[in-house]
């Protein structure tokens, strides 16, 4: 084996590999220039999508913030809808008089009969807590819409006036007639069940009396609860009532 003779000097060598780690040095600085510049330019096109981003959601806020009617606008439209919804349960919930002569009927006990019914518009009678009112809206120079104006006008023709009944029959005894009365009561249809008087009826050579019934219907006022909540609920529906 021919052994390998370096005829070059040691400063040859010493040359060389200095120039190799200064070439490596520059080339590490270059790697890492490069990478700080391509860092710095994805982070402006970033910034830059951003921005344009930006631009676009604040373009469409102002979309939707002229699109949305102001607070006033938006409150008395509320206000509209509570006054709808009022006069709607108001006049769903009336009590029908088919309703009130059904259960005026079924409400018979066994052996009492009815006469004469006569049911007539009259004066609301009250005893004790009454049913509270709408709040009447405050004066104001613009016109009130016309449901406002049913529902108002609904509400104080209810609070004057109601349906009165007159029953006029004959039963067996006064327990039958106290049986009649409880009836009556317990189809929560009735404010007011008043026995107006009774009296001796003679019927086959028995003795029987005949009696007379006043009543007054429920308002619709009084199936609503205002009380706990800012719109009316209906505390108890006719349909859930016992006839």
């Amino acid at each position: 084996m021919v052994p390998s003779i370096d005829f070059l000097p040691a400063t040859y060598h010493l040359q060389r590999q200095r120039e190799h780690k200064t070439l490596w040095r520059r080339m590490m600085v270059f790697f890492f220039l490069a990478l700080a510049v391509l860092g710095t330019w994805q982070q402006r096109q970033i910034r830059h999508k951003l921005e344009v981003r930006r631009d676009e959601l604040q373009s469409k806020a102002q979309g939707l913030m002229q699109a949305v009617p102001a607070k006033s606008k938006v409150t008395q439209e509320l206000k509209d809808l509570e006054t709808k919804s009022q006069l709607l349960t108001t006049l769903e919930l009336r009590v029908p008089m088919t309703r009130v002569l059904s259960a005026v009927t079924k409400s018979l006990p066994e052996l009492v009969s009815l006469n004469e019914c006569q049911a007539e518009a009259g004066l609301m009678e009250t005893s004790g807590a009454t049913a509270p009112a709408i709040a009447s809206a405050p004066i104001s120079k613009e016109k009130p819409p016309p449901f406002e104006a049913d529902l108002t006008e609904l509400c104080n023709a209810t609070s004057r006036s109601t349906t009165m009944l007159t029953l006029s029959g004959i039963a067996p005894d006064d327990l039958a007639i106290s049986k009649y009365l409880v009836a009556l009561r317990e189809t929560k249809l009735f404010e007011r069940v008043t026995l107006a008087f009774t009296g001796q009826h003679q019927v086959r050579d028995e003795n029987w009396r005949n009696f007379q019934i006043k009543l007054q219907v429920r308002q619709p006022a009084t199936w609503l609860d205002r009380a706990p909540a800012a719109n009316p609920r209906v505390v108890q529906t006719q349909r859930g009532t016992s006839q």
